[in-house]
């Protein structure tokens, strides 16, 4: 007999009945074990990707608050890795060992596996077994459009929808708790900042006192009054670039290397013309126009103190506005978690599938018992066509079965 398809036809006819009753069996057994597994239900959850805040936009004087005040944009308070989105972090946080033993712990996730009475004893091992047996219902994906989509599964549709719930409690807790971080930190180097320009104000303020108690009130004319509005623009634009400088530098903002030498280069410049400007050209080769070396030496200091005044009153009033405005924003932090799909009743069990199940089985079941009856009429015609060949095949059977009885001796005599 070949190995046709007409022949693998004839063979799986005729032991239909042992086919049937095969099948019959099986799929009796799958059907009632399907029955006794537990039924799951799940809740789904789809966050909106999360968005940088948007950055602050006043200004005074030409001098950003952002800038003045070190808070820079980051997201949920730091920066991140190239190729590395916000929806990545905010999975790596739900699925933090941190948030999950949280949820079981505030969720009574022990009990409802019947894990803290059996380990009372042994805390450590509870926690592992329910984590475990947490993760095999619960995960936490960015999708390929980019939302956060959220599945929790247990045995009863309401305690889902409470796991789900608490799990984005925690995660807006953990991202607010986060940016109140951030909103202290930028405060604190705020007010630094604040106490310095505060100081240089007050020294600068005295000085000018002084100097109008030593020559009286100066009326700059047209032109002195254009040098200085040259000075006051440079002079803001180099405490711009000295200020984000040091935010890069000290790490309060990210940058890179070619950034941060780009800035300190732009803040030499700057300081350099400012100097050339108010000094002159030391060699005299260089001709800035009127500039201040050409003037009076009243009006000179008069043009260094009064630009310096205007830069720092401005500095001064960005920083208070910025500490008042930190404060607010510490105070009224509103939830950054934008829900499309809040946790709801499912509606329907999501475990176990039982048609799905029953499919598989009868395919995979079928399958099998058709490979051991095309298998085993191959045997019985080795057997008829071929005895030599049996023969040796048959021999290494009972060798082989010889083996297990010399080791049950062997055991026996023990």
């Amino acid at each position: 007999m070949s190995d046709t398809p007409n022949n693998f036809v004839y063979v799986l006819l005729k032991n239909r009945i042992f086919i049937v009753k095969a099948l019959f069996l099986v799929m009796v057994v799958t059907i009632a074990i399907t029955y006794l597994i537990p039924k799951k239900y799940t809740s789904t959850t789809v966050i909106l990707p999360p968005e940088d805040p948007p950055s602050n936009s006043m200004s005074i004087g030409g001098l950003s608050m952002g800038e003045f005040a070190g808070i820079f944009s980051g997201g949920m308070g730091y920066s991140l890795p190239l190729m590395t989105t916000l929806g990545d972090v905010y999975v790596e946080i739900l699925n933090s060992r941190s948030v999950i033993d949280q949820t079981i712990l505030s969720t009574g996730y022990l009990d409802s596996m019947d894990i803290a009475d059996k380990y009372a004893l042994q805390p450590e091992v509870a926690m592992y077994l329910a984590r475990k047996q947490f993760k095999k219902n619960y995960s936490a994906v960015v999708t390929s459009s980019g939302f956060i989509e959220l599945n929790v599964s247990t045995s009863d549709p309401l305690y889902s929808v409470e796991v789900s719930s608490r799990i984005i409690f925690l995660l807006d807790s953990i991202n607010t708790s986060i940016t109140i971080a951030r909103l202290q930190e930028s405060r604190d180097v705020t007010e630094n900042q604040l106490a310095v320009a505060q100081a240089s104000l007050q020294n600068t303020t005295a000085l000018m006192l002084q100097f109008e108690d030593d020559y009286g009130t100066i009326l700059p004319n047209e032109e002195l009054v254009q040098v200085m509005g040259i000075l006051a623009e440079m002079k803001g634009r180099y405490i711009e670039a000295s200020l984000l400088a040091s935010s890069v530098r000290n790490g309060l903002r990210y940058g890179t290397n070619a950034q941060l030498l780009e800035l300190e280069s732009t803040a030499q410049a700057l300081k350099q013309s400012i100097d050339l400007i108010e000094n002159g050209s030391p060699s005299g080769d260089v001709s800035m126009g009127a500039g201040l070396s050409n003037l009076p030496p009243a009006m000179i200091q008069y043009a260094r103190l009064q630009t310096d005044f205007e830069m720092q009153l401005r500095m001064t009033t960005a920083l208070e506005l910025q500490v008042d405005q930190s404060l607010s924003q510490e105070q009224d932090i509103a939830s950054s978690l934008r829900i499309l799909d809040p946790p709801k009743h499912p509606g329907w069990k999501s475990k176990p599938k039982r048609l799905f199940i029953w499919i598989e089985v009868f395919l995979l079941t079928s399958v099998f018992l058709a490979a051991f009856l095309f298998g085993r009429e191959k045997w019985n015609r080795l057997e008829i066509e071929n005895p030599e060949e049996w023969n040796k095949w048959n021999n290494l059977k009972q060798e082989i079965k010889g083996d297990f009885r010399k080791t049950k001796e062997k055991r026996k005599g023990k």
